[in-house]
């Protein structure tokens, strides 16, 4: 999870680059937010927006008036597996957006009952499922789609295919930021059938991949599950929560419209095919043909499509701790107290994710080297970039206690910066998505002098970490004046300044109108609820 102190602003921030626009718009957000507060306290922010969204918003979908129900659902939303190893490998943008979708479900709810202001609030939402990234966009879309538009239907087909028009042109309008910079954009190289095999759930529990998915754990990365999951001292408490939920989720069907029902259970069925599809013999195959596709970069890392059923399950659980309560007499106050500590039992799930995960998540300050740095580039007047070595996306920077992170300087400095965007997993690379990174991979990958090129590829400085390879480097940059050497970095500077060098990249005026039709869109959404927020409280205060 970087953040940096003040991100770079550029036309890529809008998705106007050559690499896909998943960080689109939530890096632009960050980076506005950031001038205004620091990176540090947005990183702060968004740390605690997660939970506190993901709380809320699951305990108001829980369609109960017990507040030990709400809370129960809320609580199992918030704090599982997913969440915590999500945020160990520092996905604060797909949780994020896990944070926003059971404001997505409410929304879909309230505008499959047809409430007044519900298509509002279906926008905003559906908006801000997607401001995190594409990932969540389309989740958020899938969810509502399947909430608003399942059967039984008691309304006439008119009706039903003008609310899933509606929806629709929510779903697309809401979209169009990353949306339209993805269509227009150049063709990236793809191995999508490796990246599947890498990415794919994994079993991290004596349960199996299966049992790993159900529990919300089975992320590709097994060693960033919660502390004693392969023992299964939590298995008892989540056999308890599951029956609980199967035994909530039949009270549903008579509290929200029998489609929605319907339509989340299908929603959360899918996931769960799409989240284990790799990892099981026989469906592996057809998770690999829709790997191939185009577009279908976004079913590699299948365990995030488990976040249907965390949905569902939340709110089957806090119906299921409803109906225990209920059960229990009213004079039984010490067992109906005893029995409202089920809405805490989640936690049995990953006890660990209390204390930053016991210290596996902490805070880490950059050395004033790289403050240093930026204070030579950003002075310069001479046009080139910076060139990042060693040749890795993810580093293991000391000050950060030798955990990998994904390569900080591409936001810490002023000038734009070429660095790998390869992922490594093991002996195995992806491809290089950013076209600067795949023009210059030959050449820094090589065993040549690296100065008689840095101005063909539009470099003025380069900048070594001393950390991991780095010491395959300095030796190839013989001729280049040090102009800074510190215990963790030293800078070269070449002679010559360099042009950064242009790449195919989405056309900017329809990029600029994508971002303002979708304003528009959620501008008008956002005057349509206060109208009728406002036409409900009239009502209410004539009424009285």
């Amino acid at each position: 999870m970087a953040f940096v102190p003040s991100p770079r602003l550029s036309w890529a921030l809008l998705g106007v680059s050559g690499a896909p626009p998943r960080s689109v718009p939530s890096a632009l957000i960050v980076a506005l937010l950031s001038r205004a507060v620091t990176g540090a306290v947005v990183e702060k922010l968004v740390l605690v927006g997660i939970i506190a969204l993901a709380t809320l918003g699951a305990a108001r979908l829980v369609p109960s008036d017990r507040p030990v129900a709400r809370v129960a659902g809320g609580v199992l939303y918030a704090w599982n597996p997913f969440i915590y190893e999500r945020l160990l490998v520092g996905h604060w943008a797909l949780l994020l957006g896990y944070a926003v979708l059971p404001w997505v479900v409410d929304a879909a709810v309230r505008f499959r009952r047809g409430e007044a202001g519900a298509a509002g609030l279906l926008v905003l939402a559906l908006f801000l499922a997607m401001v995190p990234g594409p990932y969540t966009g389309i989740l958020g879309g899938a969810v509502a789609a399947a909430v608003c538009l399942s059967p039984p239907w008691r309304e006439r087909l008119r009706a039903v295919a003008r609310r899933g028009a509606v929806l629709a042109g929510a779903v697309a309008a809401a979209n169009l930021p990353w949306l339209v910079p993805a269509l227009l954009g150049p063709a990236v190289p793809e191995r999508p059938l490796l990246a599947t095999a890498l990415f794919r759930a994994r079993s991290d529990s004596p349960l199996g991949t299966i049992g790993s998915l159900l529990s919300l754990g089975g992320l590709w990365r097994t060693d960033v599950a919660p502390p004693g999951r392969t023992a299964g001292l939590w298995i008892p408490a989540f056999v308890l929560i599951a029956g609980l939920t199967v035994s909530g989720w039949a009270r549903l069907g008579r509290r929200w419209p029998a489609g929605a029902v319907s339509g989340i259970s299908a929603a959360a069925a899918v996931g769960m095919l799409l989240a284990a599809a790799p990892s099981v013999g026989g469906l592996d195959a057809v998770s690999r043909w829709l790997s191939g596709l185009p577009g279908g970069g976004i079913l590699r890392d299948s365990q995030k499509f488990v976040i249907p059923l965390a949905l569902a399950g939340s709110v089957g659980f806090g119906l299921g701790v409803e109906r225990v309560l209920q059960a229990i007499p009213p004079t039984d106050r010490l067992v109906r107290r005893s029995a409202a500590a089920l809405a805490i039992l989640p936690v049995a799930l990953a006890p660990t994710l209390a204390w930053g995960e016991s210290g596996r998540l902490f805070p880490s300050r950059y050395p004033p080297s790289w403050g240093r740095v930026e204070s030579v580039v950003a002075s310069d007047p001479l046009p080139g970039g910076i060139l990042a070595l060693p040749w890795h996306a993810f580093l293991p920077f000391r000050w950060n206690r030798d955990r990998p992170v994904h390569q900080p300087a591409l936001q810490y400095f002023s000038r734009p910066v070429l660095s790998s965007s390869s992922l490594e997993v093991g002996p195995y690379r992806l491809p290089d998505e950013d076209p600067w990174a795949r023009r210059a991979a030959p050449v820094v990958e090589g065993r040549g002098p690296l100065p008689p090129q840095l101005r063909r590829l539009g470099v003025r400085y380069v900048v070594v970490f001393k950390e991991a390879d780095w010491r395959r480097y300095p030796p190839r940059l013989i001729g280049l004046p040090a102009l800074f050497d510190a215990p963790d970095l030293r800078l070269y500077r070449s002679p010559m300044p360099a042009d950064v060098p242009s790449f195919p990249a989405p056309p900017l005026g329809a990029v600029l109108v994508g971002d303002l039709l979708t304003t528009a869109v959620v501008g008008g959404a956002a005057w349509a609820v206060h109208r009728s927020a406002r036409a409900r409280s009239f009502r209410s205060r004539s009424g009285s």
